[in-house]
């Protein structure tokens, strides 16, 4: 027996160690290293095949240019849980990209990713209007990417969707009252809230609203990456380390009474700070995008063929792109289209790059001039931009400097080049000999040769003292 019982012992012990393998993976949990510095001119597929190298290699996300870091962008590179990070981090150090330093460190895990929103967002007024502002961001997002529109039949905020979620949505948007007991009753409207408004208004959790409402806030987060309650949107979510990552949940109601106002205002300003996905973003039109220096393909286009179209001689031309040569400019053309539309397509494509760029409301631009800002000085009418017509170089001091010139600042007008007398409005400079010679003290003048003044031709008239 004591055999056997060692035995069962035996065969328990291996099955501990099958028991542990068996546990799931958390697919989730990954490694990552932040890449500080990337040029503008390096691309994502260059930065995917220099960590491809290293084993446990899964994705790489690239940020947008940053203009105040003159256009450099940021990058995440993410790697499986097992492999040895800091020996890859430690690698990445040694290698230059396009000669320029990546500044690679490791990224830290996230310490949280519930993070909780003050727990006034419990309250049935404030759950309503949440549930409106949600319909409205999952409509327009819809939209955007194409989503339920082959059957558009329920009528929502004004709005067709055909999306399951919205189904009957508007039933938790009408708001119910016993208006006909407090009538019989003998209560005016808001007599019970009206003496609740000294001491304050209770917290009223309404379940069913706000079950409604999660389900509205899991879709935002999972299906658009739009956290609800951070108002904000996570961009290129999926290449980033953690997919997902973060999401904003109510907390605990406020265990005392909170002002009527404070609820309203949280409303307002909530509904501020969502107004970015409650209206749909336009593209420029074509009128305004005219005015930025819109281009068309066709002009462009023939741009490119008359480019690379050279008269040698008479009936005698020249395409750059094959060193052929022809009898005139349309067999030039015609050689182009046929031998190399690969190029003809190039510039179709950065003509349409460039338009969309130019039509995106939220493009990347250079930051305004601080002059041009509205509220901001404007030059004196003296200056030389007002009275040159033409601006000079700023100096960021804050002060226009004075045009490069061969011409003396005093001059009269006319004389030396049509300065402005009181141009600069400074004083004249002291000259180094006082005019007439000074008297010595006796009231004898000096009898040797007069002295001799060395004065510069440049300098202001006698007429100007």
């Amino acid at each position: 027996e004591k055999r056997r019982d060692s035995s069962d012992d035996s065969d328990s012990e291996d099955e501990k160690p099958t028991k542990k393998e068996s546990k799931p993976r958390s697919l989730h949990k990954t490694t990552s290293i932040f890449l500080r510095n990337l040029a503008p001119t390096i691309t994502k597929q260059e930065v995917e095949a220099m960590c491809k190298r290293f084993d446990g290699f899964l994705r790489a996300a690239i940020a947008d240019p940053a203009p105040d870091r003159r256009w450099f962008r940021r990058g995440w590179v993410t790697f499986r849980r097992e492999v040895k990070i800091k020996d890859i981090c430690y690698n990445l150090n040694n290698i230059r990209l396009k000669d320029c330093e990546l500044g690679p460190i490791v990224n830290r895990d996230l310490t949280r990713r519930i993070r909780t929103v003050p727990g006034l967002t419990c309250d049935r007024k404030v759950v309503r209007n949440d549930i409106k502002l949600a319909a409205k961001i999952i409509i327009n997002l819809d939209n955007k990417w194409g989503l339920w529109q082959e059957e558009k039949k329920d009528d929502v905020l004004g709005l067709k969707s055909s999306n399951p979620l919205l189904s009957n949505i508007t039933d938790y948007l009408i708001e119910e009252a016993s208006a006909e007991e407090e009538e019989l009753l003998g209560m005016k409207d808001g007599d019970e809230e009206g003496e609740g408004e000294k001491e304050g208004h209770t917290i009223a959790r309404d379940e069913e609203l706000i079950q409604v409402l999660d389900k509205m806030i899991l879709y935002l987060r999972i299906v658009h990456s739009v956290d609800f309650y951070n108002h904000s949107e996570y961009p290129n979510e999926d290449e980033m380390p953690n997919r997902c990552g973060i999401l904003h949940a109510r907390g605990l109601p406020p265990a005392t009474k909170v002002a009527i106002n404070e609820v309203d205002e949280y409303i307002t300003g909530f509904e501020k700070k969502m107004g970015g996905f409650l209206v749909p973003r336009q593209d420029l039109t074509d009128e305004e995008a005219a005015k930025l220096g819109l281009k068309v393909e066709e002009d462009e286009v023939e741009k490119f063929v008359s480019a690379n179209t050279q008269e040698l001689a008479k009936d005698k031309w020249l395409c750059p792109l094959s060193g052929k040569k022809f009898k005139g400019p349309d067999f030039v053309k015609k050689h182009i289209f046929n031998k190399h539309a690969e190029k003809v397509e190039e510039v179709k494509k950065e003509v349409r790059f460039f338009n969309s760029y130019l039509k995106d409301p939220k493009r990347p631009q250079l930051p305004e001039h601080p002059n041009n800002k509205p509220g901001s000085r404007s030059a004196p009418s003296g200056s030389s931009n007002s009275s040159s017509g033409r601006g000079g170089d700023y100096d960021y001091s804050g002060q226009s400097s004075r045009d490069a010139t061969k011409y003396p600042v005093y001059g009269e007008r006319g004389e030396r080049g049509g300065y402005e007398r009181d141009r600069y409005r400074q004083p004249p400079p002291s000259r180094r000999e006082p005019f007439p010679p000074p008297r010595y003290r006796g009231g004898m003048d000096f009898g040797g040769r007069p002295v001799i003044t060395y004065r510069d031709w440049d300098a202001p008239n006698d007429e100007y003292y």
